[in-house]
């Protein structure tokens, strides 16, 4: 029988052979569904790659946090063997290891970046140094003289939770007890972390001065202490500031007390005060410690609009029995002390009036040194126009003679202002003989002369006067200046209130009712 086949292309096959090659063509089919091609594979590479977080932030330097990578291929399956290259696009900001630890190096921001074939992803790393700690670095615990600047600045550092030091904060300078002054409330750090002011002591001499450093917005705080060291030889004015003044009206404070200083050379002896508040001034707080020799309570407030009363001054505790001021206030209406300093009489008002805490027109009466007052002791009834007050102090009438007075016929010597009503007639030199000197009821713009009537005024009333260091004055010549010159009228500039008597010991021994 011949065998059974079948006709391909022309030719005769013979039906084993091709059911064979059948066989060889399925199995190689079954492959390629498998493997994908006949005879090789694939390779996985990576397509994807995700961080463990997107951002990073850092509150001191040297702080570390480590990045993981996820990296997968094509088909989504995780590559765990693969491993990931990093930068920094800043490594001054946060640098990178390759093993993905950030490590913070400097303020600012940086992204970090993983790579592994053609996939890649980033963090955003931020590093903004928050104070941790403030220290002092030095200037604690100085001394020196009453009124002066201290030679060593107050430093302090700011650093972060690592120590490192913080560039750029704000540290907040604070006078938090006694009364001396800071040069800059505010000081910003340097690429050292460090900040400083200077400081000038309290005008009031032994007493303690507390000054403290601290971050806004934080509870970092530290104190420097100082100490206003004491000058038993001579005469010291302290000054209290009971509200804000801006530079230029302290440094008229500052120097109206230097000029009362120069001129009173006689030291008081000490005084120990325990007032109460609201005894010097409704606003005055409350004092206790000892005084060497007057302490001034200074308010710079509203008082009653622009225009009208500037202020007014006087003594509220006075020493038992010299009669002598050991503490008093001075207050000025802010709404004029603008227009008072841009017109040239700030000065000479200031320190006018520390004249009268002094005890020049407020305690001439107590004193026995005031003769026919014009204002009654009962205020209720009108000023006496007939009266011819005068200061009766016998080194004030020499003087007065000295400085032309010696012709003075209209009235008795020394004449004091019979005009202007309370707070002015009684507490001033009459204006109409004296001029342009300071202690009248009138400043006149520019030179105000302190005269030597006004300095042996205050050496009858008990004070040690260096006459010499009086401005030159002649009555003549002082009404020739006075009549062309503005003048600023000084009304009703002395406070009436309690005077209260005080022994060396602190007791109240009187009141004086004014």
């Amino acid at each position: 029988m011949p065998l059974a086949g079948r006709v391909v292309a022309g030719r005769r096959v013979h039906a084993g052979l091709f059911t064979q090659q059948l066989i060889i063509l399925a199995g190689c089919v079954a492959v390629l569904g498998s493997l994908g091609s006949c005879g090789g594979t694939e390779p996985r590479v990576p397509t994807a790659l995700t961080l463990s977080t997107s951002t990073v932030s850092f509150t001191a330097l040297g702080q570390e946090q480590q990045l993981s990578p996820s990296i997968t291929d094509q088909d989504g399956s995780s590559l765990p063997d693969e491993t990931a290259s990093w930068s920094s696009s800043d490594p001054a900001v946060a640098s990178v290891s390759q093993s993905g630890l950030v490590t913070a190096r400097g303020g600012g921001s940086a992204q970090i970046t993983a790579t592994a074939g053609s996939a890649s992803a980033s963090a955003q790393v931020t590093v903004s140094q928050t104070p941790a700690q403030l220290q002092k670095v030095s200037g604690d615990g100085q001394s020196g003289p009453a009124g002066t600047t201290l030679s060593a600045p107050l430093v302090v550092q700011v650093n972060d939770s690592r120590g490192n030091p913080i560039p750029n904060a704000a540290v907040i300078f604070t006078v938090s007890e006694g009364d001396g002054s800071i040069s800059t409330s505010t000081a910003t750090t340097g690429p050292d972390g460090r900040a400083s002011t200077s400081f000038t002591t309290g005008t009031i001499s032994g007493s303690a001065q507390v000054i403290s450093a601290a971050i806004a917005a934080t509870a970092l705080s530290v104190s420097f202490t100082a100490t206003a060291a004491s000058d038993p030889a001579s005469f010291n004015i302290g000054l209290r500031f009971l509200s804000s003044a801006t530079p230029t009206q302290r440094q008229a404070f500052t120097d109206a007390r230097l000029r009362w200083e120069a001129a009173i050379t006689q030291d008081i002896e000490d005084g120990l005060l325990d007032a109460p508040a609201g005894t010097c001034g409704t606003t005055s707080p409350a004092v206790n410690q000892n005084i060497d020799d007057v302490l001034i309570l200074v308010s710079l407030v509203p008082i009653d609009g622009a225009g009208k009363v500037l202020g007014g001054a006087g003594p509220c505790w006075i020493r038992d029995p010299s009669g002598l001021t050991i503490m008093g206030a001075m207050q000025f209406d802010t709404a004029d002390l603008e227009t008072v300093e841009a017109d040239g009489f700030l000065s000479s008002v200031i320190l006018h009036e520390m004249g009268h805490v002094l005890g020049f027109g407020t305690l001439w009466g107590f004193q026995g040194l005031l003769a026919d007052p014009s204002i009654p002791q009962d205020p209720s009834l009108p000023p006496d126009s007939t009266a011819d007050p005068h200061f009766t102090g016998s080194q004030g009438v020499a003087a007065f003679d000295d400085v032309g007075g010696v012709t003075y016929i209209e009235g008795a010597k020394v004449p004091v202002e019979n005009m202007g009503g309370v707070g002015t007639a009684d507490g001033h030199w009459r204006e109409s003989v004296f001029g342009s000197e300071l202690m009248t009821g009138f400043i006149g713009a520019g030179q105000s002369p302190l005269s030597i009537v006004t300095l042996a005024s205050l050496a009858d009333q008990g004070y040690g006067v260096d006459l010499a260091t009086a401005d030159p004055y002649s009555l003549l010549l002082s009404l020739r200046a006075f009549g062309t010159q503005p003048k600023l009228r000084l009304m009703n500039d002395i406070l009436r209130g309690p005077i209260r008597k005080v022994d060396s010991r602190g007791r109240v021994t009187g009141v004086i009712r004014r």
